[in-house]
């Protein structure tokens, strides 16, 4: 499956979402939650305790994996990739993407 982003939209969705934060003056007044972070790991573990790792998903517009919990790790007898979030401690574990990075191509 090819996954084509261009120009427009999916560039403002990923401005709107970190873009911003990244900017150097909204860090060096203190009011980006990445102020005073540089070098600093974003997530080590996620919320089942695995810890986190690369993931390739999609590869040369070929699909390589996906995004696992544990619980469906197990039913898919694939390995856990580290990508456990909840809401809450009331909520159940959901597998989702933690940090995304695009490549080129």
């Amino acid at each position: 499956m090819t996954v084509v982003l261009g120009p427009g939209w999916p560039g403002v969705l990923l401005h709107e979402a970190i873009g911003h934060g990244l900017e150097g003056d909204f860090n060096r007044k203190g009011s980006s939650a990445f102020a005073g972070r540089i070098g600093a790991a974003s997530l080590n573990i996620d919320d089942e305790g695995n810890p986190t790792q690369c993931t390739t998903l999609i590869e040369d517009g070929i699909l390589k994996g996906y995004t696992q919990d544990s619980l469906n790790a197990r039913f898919m007898k694939m390995p856990v990739t580290g990508n456990a979030r909840r809401e809450s401690y009331a909520a159940h574990d959901q597998h989702t993407c933690s940090k995304r990075r695009q490549g080129s191509g």
